[in-house]
């Protein structure tokens, strides 16, 4: 899992990432990218700034420049195909959408199951889907002017994406408020990421973003999809992990070093969080 405010290298050639991806779990983190999720068979929990579905196969989300989002693919057996691109290439620098008056960033638009999703919908989900296995294909192929291609799919990608999204103005010191929130989340994952290894408290959490403890729990939880102590826990392992696979250095001093206060904590969080010990993994 990675986390926080990821920089994205795509190395040569253009700024986009295809890839299906099977059981994908990802904590929360954000971006200036765009990201754009087809379920291609299964279920998949996506969160995306505290809006969380469970998405099943044929249906669609997307994250704009910034949103905070994450995926748990639980027990179930997925495979979601993934597209992921900076904005520059639809002539958008500054980030997308360049307009946040959105009211979803799903289709369906609701969770409502039982009713059926409308003809709109259906037509949604299913110009969409042709698009993003078309740029999948043109991404594999390599054939004459594929990046030109590529780079044309991608604005009708976007362009049908803001046909199909349904769009409102909220209330202006309500998005204000919100948009406020987003980037103290953003700053708030970064600094748990970069200062996991400190001796955090939920308490030091609410205080960033001066909130009190109880509306800050909920808040954090209804943007991760995890509390608190289990998202910092996530990180320390995920840092612990690299540290014991690349180095010799001591158990203890690696628990230490990811902010665990004795092995036996550092034990007992590892195997709850990855089934086995840091022993068996080395």
């Amino acid at each position: 899992m990675k986390a926080f405010h990821e920089n994205r290298s795509y190395g040569e050639g253009l700024p986009v990432q295809i890839s299906r991806i099977r059981n994908i779990n990802f904590l929360a983190h954000w971006h200036h990218d765009l990201e754009f999720i087809y379920v291609a068979s299964g279920l998949v929990q996506v969160g995306i700034n505290s809006e969380m579905r469970l998405l099943k196969a044929g249906e669609f989300a997307f994250c704009g420049s910034g949103d905070i989002h994450y995926y748990d693919n639980g027990s179930a057996d997925s495979e979601v195909l993934l597209i992921i691109f900076n904005p520059r290439l639809i002539g958008s620098p500054a980030g997308w959408p360049e307009q946040r008056g959105l009211l979803s960033s799903f289709i369906p638009y609701t969770s409502t199951r039982g009713m059926g999703m409308s003809d709109w919908e259906q037509e949604a989900l299913k110009e969409l889907a042709a698009i993003m296995q078309r740029i999948e294909q043109e991404g594999s192929i390599e054939g004459e002017q594929t990046d030109l291609v590529v780079i044309g799919l991608l604005h009708m990608l976007c362009g049908l994406t803001l046909r199909y999204v349904p769009v409102g103005a909220s209330a202006p010191k309500r998005s204000a408020r919100s948009a406020a929130h987003l980037v103290m989340m953003q700053e708030l994952l970064h600094d748990l990421e970069q200062n996991c290894g400190l001796p955090l408290t939920l308490q030091d959490g609410a205080d960033r973003a001066r909130m009190s403890v109880f509306h800050f729990s909920r808040f954090f939880k209804n943007v991760t999809g995890m509390n608190y102590n289990t998202y910092l826990n996530e990180l320390r392992i995920a840092r612990a992990e690299r540290l014991i696979v690349s180095t010799n250095a001591k158990l203890i001093d690696i628990a230490l070093e990811c902010g665990f206060g004795n092995v036996r904590t550092f034990n007992r969080v590892f195997r709850q969080l990855r089934g086995c010990t840091p022993s068996e993994l080395r």
